[in-house]
């Protein structure tokens, strides 16, 4: 074992997701070389964060856990084709149900759907979009004004005609889309509408096209989002995952996000 990864246990997971932010499991399971929870960008983004915050050489880890991705990978993609010998006969028919069946079991127990872990996963991604869904509410506070005020003339004016204009005129605001955090955190943007991937590990502020649709995931949920000028702090050491599209946000569950990004986790 050697000496970077003996100082990271050392330190102690607890202490290393305080100085980073990296989720608690996470670390642990980086630490053990225990690959399977994680994303191969995750990964590699967690481990870019914990050489420059404690200032040491991973690139054996990083090999380990890239050498494991790729293998999962390459075992995916052999067992993504099942060929089966085509003969009009009741026999190989029912041979073929067998196998069929037996093959679905075995691939949706490696990936945990029969697993406790995948129904307490299922809750919490379920709990933790409710309480960001709620902390975002403050986004359309806009339209919220928009409502009131309106209503408001419409009782002392009773004319609907009269309210739209001076309410577009007082809100005529440039379009912005930014998030800022004030603790490193690794990001990862889609272009829905071109698929293009990106992603980047910063601390500051990052601006985003706000005409554009993007998919959304980071790291932990310490942030603040900026949309035309609203603010909305979110809090929350779990990966999250958003849909930003036409002036708005809104966190959403893993298989959302995979239908959205055609099929694929990242």
């Amino acid at each position: 074992m050697s000496e970077e990864l003996e100082k990271l246990k050392s330190i102690g997971a607890q202490k290393i997701y305080e100085d980073t932010h990296i989720p608690v499991l996470h670390v642990k399971a980086i630490l053990g070389h225990n690959f399977d929870g994680l994303l191969r960008v995750q990964f590699v983004g967690f481990i870019s964060i914990l050489e420059k915050e404690y200032h040491i050489d991973l690139s054996s880890l990083k090999s380990a856990g890239i050498a494991y991705f790729d293998d999962k990978e390459a075992l995916n993609s052999d067992e993504g084709f099942l060929v089966l010998p085509q003969k009009k006969n009741k026999s190989n028919t029912i041979y073929m149900i067998i196998v069929i069946s037996i093959f679905s079991i075995v691939m949706m127990y490696q990936s945990g759907f029969f697993g406790e872990e995948k129904v307490k996963e299922q809750v919490m991604d379920d709990v933790l979009i409710q309480k960001v869904q709620e902390s975002i509410r403050p986004v359309n506070t806009i339209e919220d004004l928009n409502t009131t005020t309106e209503n408001n003339l419409t009782n002392e004016a009773n004319s609907t005609q009269n309210i739209i204009e001076p309410i577009e005129e007082t809100q005529a605001v440039a379009k912005s889309f930014k998030i800022v955090t004030k603790s490193k955190v690794w990001l990862g943007y889609i272009d829905v509408q071109t698929n293009k991937k990106n992603q980047k590990t910063f601390q500051g502020e990052i601006q985003l096209d706000p005409e554009k649709k993007w998919l959304l995931i980071l790291g932990h949920g310490y942030i603040k989002i900026f949309i035309n000028g609203e603010e909305v702090t979110i809090e929350s050491k779990n990966n999250i995952r958003y849909l930003y599209e036409d002036g708005s946000v809104k966190a959403i569950s893993p298989s959302e996000f995979k239908r959205l990004n055609r099929g694929s986790k990242w």
